[in-house]
């Protein structure tokens, strides 16, 4: 089975006046598991002339907001270059978004429509994604998320599905979450992978 473990970083919790600063994904085969540095990835930064948020996300996504910033006042396209080299991102406006995420997709062989798998994806990530322009049109998410959290839910002490943070714990990976989209993309595959 193939599916794809998406992540973003926002601005704040609402996708309607907030803004989507990254997003990163990962393509998994269940019966060809590869290592970090061979896996079909992809992870962009969106450029914003001015964004809206609140102070908790503002101030945990302000290394992230510092290299979008710093990417959009070089002046070179060496120094750019430097950038995307060092942040292991592309930058792209937000109308090239949808279109390239679509191009991954096809390069490893996947249609528009997408197993997707991540923590919260379709009470959070997917409500950003669909405000993109064009993604609606370009990529489409199958109904059934894989979400790790049933995978390690204490059902007798837990009084909610546990966190990313929780689940990485039980499942014996160690560090914590880093709010680095496809750091924690590649989390989500981790745990789940713990079960295949």
């Amino acid at each position: 089975m193939k599916y794809v473990s998406i992540d973003i970083e926002t601005t704040g919790l609402d996708p309607i006046n907030h803004n989507t600063l990254s997003i990163a994904a990962i393509i998994e085969d269940t019966n060809n598991k590869m290592s970090f540095d061979e896996i079909p990835k992809l992870h962009l930064a969106i450029l914003h002339d001015n964004i809206q948020g609140s102070l908790v996300a503002l101030n945990m996504n302000k290394g992230l907001i510092e290299t979008i910033m710093n990417y959009q006042q070089t002046n070179t396209p060496e120094e750019r270059k430097a950038i995307e080299l060092q942040s292991g991102m592309q930058f792209l406006d937000i109308e090239n978004v949808a279109l390239t995420f679509s191009a991954f997709l096809k390069a490893n062989g996947l249609s528009q429509w997408i197993t997707p798998a991540g923590k919260n994806f379709g009470t959070f990530d997917k409500l950003f994604l669909e405000q993109l322009p064009d993604w609606k049109k370009l990529i489409r998410t199958r109904n059934r998320i894989i979400d790790p959290a049933i995978l390690f839910v204490d059902w007798r002490d837990d009084s909610s599905l546990p966190s990313l943070n929780d689940c990485k714990k039980r499942a014996g990976i160690e560090g914590v979450v880093s709010h680095n989209a496809l750091e924690d993309a590649w989390d989500v595959i981790q745990v789940l992978r713990k079960h295949y």
